[in-house]
């Protein structure tokens, strides 16, 4: 063979390598999360919002989630936060008006994967349509916020719904758990599910069983062990040792499957960004 023939094949080589390499469908798998961000209180001294901004909207940026359902965010916190992450867009409403007033519950999404096709928000209470509707025995409003996205990877469509469940009243979580789990699959139609949120219930409760009769935990169908704490909740500093409940969840509908589940402890120099820790689940979606 020739210098110039071996040449050629050397470069077809790297040529075919290349076309396969370009050719390769791109990973289908979705990246979604949980994150009670905590309210703007100035109470919170060293740790209220103008100190954490930052640090909340970097977690967000490295771990880059495909779909996140916020909770406790006031609307300057939401536009403080939009600012900071670009390539997202955002829904929700507040739950005092269903306008600005209020905590929302937003879903972020990256709009380079996801195509919002519709959204809307429930109240947790007997009259879900009525917006500042208090349910229960609830101590506040508390609302549902979803979105059906269409996946620009794969085509498909799946409902992503984003909670938090009242802190003070028991019925009323017990209430909301069963208020979620009729809405969600109502709504999905038949496509994939995925829930998310702050529902102030550890496993070890009728709010958890609830849920699980028709949703799977991600933790517990991770393919792989969980990466971090169990706990979810344990205030804004690093403590040895402590450990505090679990009240942040991702579940899932029936046939997803849960590729990886963490509980992420980002913390700079023993500050967590939130009171909260996030809870992140990478899976795959089938219709």
């Amino acid at each position: 063979m020739t210098v110039r023939k071996a040449a050629l094949a050397v470069l077809a080589c790297f040529t075919l390598a290349a076309g396969s390499a370009t050719a390769a469908p791109p990973d289908s798998a979705l990246r979604v999360m949980s994150f009670n961000i905590r309210y703007d209180n100035p109470g919170d001294g060293e740790h209220a919002w103008p100190h954490r901004m930052d640090r909340v909207a970097s977690v967000v940026r490295f771990h880059a989630p495909d779909a996140v359902g916020m909770q406790e965010a006031l609307r300057h916190q939401i536009d403080s936060l939009a600012a900071r992450l670009p390539g997202y867009a955002w829904v929700g409403v507040g739950r005092d008006d269903g306008a600005d007033g209020g905590e929302f519950s937003p879903v972020f999404y990256r709009t380079d994967r996801l195509e919002l096709v519709t959204h809307g928000t429930f109240w947790l209470s007997p009259t879900p349509e009525t917006p500042g509707s208090v349910g229960w025995d609830a101590a506040l409003p508390r609302v549902a916020t979803w979105a059906r996205f269409r996946d620009r990877t794969t085509g498909g469509t799946f409902l992503f719904l984003n909670t938090h469940f009242d802190h003070r009243g028991r019925e009323a979580r017990e209430q909301s758990a069963l208020l979620v789990a009729d809405r969600l699959f109502a709504i999905a139609d038949g496509a994939p599910v995925i829930a998310v949120g702050d529902f102030n219930a550890p496993p070890d409760t009728p709010v958890y069983a609830t849920l699980t009769e028709r949703l799977a935990d991600a933790r517990a169908a991770a393919e792989i062990p969980p990466h971090g704490p169990e706990s979810t909740f344990f205030g804004f500093t690093v403590e040895p040792d402590e450990t505090g409940p679990r009240l942040d969840y991702v579940f899932t509908g029936p046939g997803v499957r849960v590729r990886r589940f963490a509980t992420l402890t980002d913390q700079w120099l023993g500050r967590y960004p939130s009171d909260h820790l996030p809870v992140f689940a990478e899976i795959d979606l089938h219709d």
